[in-house]
């Protein structure tokens, strides 16, 4: 299908159907009627953000569109392809995500620029690859689409970060393709700290082949209501699939979390962390499902979210779910909802902490089980100082 044809169906299929409304049990929890019900413009202009590259690769987008100035394109090794989704359509795209979704459907009938990258088989990017999404136009809405496809026994870091305006709402709708051959090896980050009043919504799909890894690690910190839907099929023997997360919500922010892993053949392994901080009147949904088929012996899976609650008003939804079909397997998931230790809090200021910089420290331990997740040094850095100044903030 050309890419003409698969944007007309995108269209045809969003215009039929609209967006999600909580009768729809994904959407039971989250009203996004604030979206549809926003006149969103097209409108450009250069962003005026500032931004820290965290590598030598660097593709900047502002407000939807490839700054070449901005970016970092040159110098890339033999066997690495990069450049906007534009100038590179893969025959592939559109396959993974399924744009019966409104949201990934919305984003296939309207992107208009996004990152490609093809790395050949073989090859080891050791450089991590940031991408940066800049955000500052007020009332606009923001569709990038990426692809990513990793060649037999390649390896790749790639960087998602969405940086917006404060104060400002804006609809960023961003969707992922990520293709893993045999062998192949994705570490892959997205870090989301937009306006606390615009909408940020995200898909995330992977396919693995043989022996294949991929790794997503998802750092939600800004947006007003949003949702990350990641998605992962493995459909070839030794795959494995590791999804961490983080968020941080305060305020009335509200982040949804929608975790799907697909079993399809045997001897796969998938392991899932999420845990989130809550404070104020902030609210988060975590649902997690974990499909394991008929032909899938000898899968390996494990789910866990964990969520700490800062304040009473804070609320979370988490609802971890197992579908096995097969029978020797070795599947776990597990949630919990919970507030600060009294007793430890107790036992620092016994050891003349005082109670604010107890609270930061446990609060910070608790969050620091998924940062312990993260390979790259650099990007690790960068994600633990973001949450330090988050812990801060809601500690004053």
């Amino acid at each position: 299908m050309d890419l003409m044809q698969l944007r007309k169906n995108a269209a045809d299929h969003f215009k039929a159907n609209g967006f999600p409304t909580t009768k729809d049990e994904l959407w039971r929890f989250t009203d996004v009627s604030p979206v549809a019900n926003t006149d969103f413009s097209s409108e450009w202009n250069a962003s005026d953000l500032a931004f820290q590259p965290l590598s030598s690769y660097c593709l900047v987008f502002e407000n939807g569109k490839l700054s070449p100035e901005k970016s970092k394109l040159n110098a890339f090794p033999e066997g690495v392809k990069v450049g906007s989704i534009m100038d590179h359509v893969d025959p592939r795209l559109g396959t993974l995500a399924d744009a019966q979704s409104a949201f990934v459907a919305a984003n296939t009938a309207g992107f208009s620029d996004g990152t490609f990258i093809e790395i050949a088989e073989g090859v080891e990017l050791e450089t991590p690859i940031h991408l940066v999404f800049l955000a500052d136009v007020a009332g606009a809405a923001f569709h990038p689409r990426n692809f990513i496809s990793i060649g037999i026994g390649a390896k790749v870091t790639v960087v998602e970060e969405y940086i917006g305006a404060a104060d400002i709402t804006y609809w960023t709708n961003a969707v992922t393709e990520v293709f893993v051959a045999d062998r192949g090896t994705v570490d892959h980050y997205k870090v989301q700290r937009e306006s606390a009043t615009a909408f940020h919504f995200q898909t995330v799909e992977a396919q693995l082949g043989e022996n294949a890894v991929f790794s997503n690690h998802a750092i939600t910190i800004g947006g007003g209501l949003g949702r990350n839907d990641i998605r992962g099929k493995l459909i070839g023997e030794g795959g494995e699939a590791i999804c961490n997360g983080l968020y941080l919500l305060n305020g009335k922010q509200q982040f949804d979390t929608h975790l799907f892993m697909d079993h399809a053949v045997a001897n796969c392994n998938s392991h899932e962390l999420y845990k989130g901080i809550l404070d104020e009147k902030a609210r988060a949904v975590f649902c997690g499902r974990i499909l394991v088929q008929q032909d899938a012996q000898q899968t390996d899976a494990v789910q866990s979210n964990k969520n700490l609650l800062l304040s009473r008003g804070a609320k979370v939804h988490t609802l971890p779910q197992l579908e096995i079909y097969a029978d020797d397997v070795k599947c776990t998931h597990g949630a919990t909802i919970g507030e600060l230790d009294e007793t430890a809090l107790y036992y620092l200021q016994t050891r003349g902490i005082d109670p604010v910089r107890g609270k930061a420290m446990l609060t910070y331990a608790f969050a620091n089980e998924v940062l312990d997740e993260i390979k790259s040094a650099s990007v690790k850095t960068y994600l633990e100082n973001l949450v330090h100044e988050w812990l801060e903030k809601v500690s004053e």
